[in-house]
């Protein structure tokens, strides 16, 4: 359990040329880099991520603490009595060709109560499509659960083999786009797409996740960037 904060009860067909099915869920996770690729315009260089990557039992494992992205203006923004939504989206990018091989997202929904003075916050993410409902105390409490990500599974080991990569954060407050309000839900709920099958040819996630790397300057969102890895044998150098 989260310091300040406790659970309450949660209000394609195959051609002939073996082309990977095109899901529902892998149209979700291209929508949402495609979003993110609309949203983005020349900006500044992203932070140096704020964290860890390890491979643990053949699958490649983020945890970061992305405080930096939420300063003291966030707390009064939050504190307007008006519903909030504030996204977090982890991206595996080849730096071979820009194309993401796997794609995490996260939505949290939040109000300030300005009755009982706490806020109110509904995690949506691959453990929890549905929604768990949570309470929070004060900004301090709101603000460490909204920057961890933590032990996030991104992809397998064995699909990294060979190639050079980086992971990329992104977290915003109030996405100005309603197009990847709307994926980052869809891909919620369908995971599966967030990720190019094992061996599998190319990803229909495509080769827009560079656009993460720009971020929006009118957008307000924050944007993280690990330094270049490698798998080799089922570690990361």
């Amino acid at each position: 359990m989260r310091a300040g904060a406790w659970n309450m009860r949660p209000r394609a067909r195959v051609s002939p040329r073996r082309i990977m099915p095109v899901t529902r869920a892998h149209r979700a996770a291209a929508a949402v880099l495609a979003a993110l690729g609309a949203m983005a315009a020349a900006g500044a260089e992203p932070e140096p991520f704020p964290g860890t990557l390890a491979v643990r039992a053949g699958r490649l494992v983020a945890s970061a603490d992305l405080a930096a992205a939420l300063p003291a203006r966030v707390e009064r923004q939050l504190k307007d009595g008006l519903g909030h939504v504030v996204t977090l989206h982890l991206a595996v990018v080849s730096l071979a060709d820009g194309e993401a091989v796997a794609v995490y997202g996260r939505e949290v929904d939040v109000l300030w109560d300005v009755w009982e003075e706490r806020f109110h916050a509904t995690e949506k993410g691959r453990d929890e499509p549905s929604g768990r409902a949570l309470r929070f105390r004060d900004w301090p409490g709101l603000r460490a659960f909204l920057a961890e990500a933590r032990d996030v599974d991104l992809a397998s080991a064995q699909v990294l083999e060979g190639g050079r990569f980086a992971v990329v954060a992104r977290l915003e407050v109030d996405p100005m786009s309603p197009e990847l309000v709307a994926r980052t839900r869809e891909l919620i709920a369908h995971p599966e797409g967030g990720a190019r099958a094992d061996g599998g040819p190319p990803s229909v996630l495509g080769a827009v996740a560079g656009a993460l790397l720009r971020p929006s300057a009118a957008s307000g969102a924050a944007l993280f960037r690990s330094a270049p890895f490698a798998v080799r044998d089922g570690a990361l150098r």
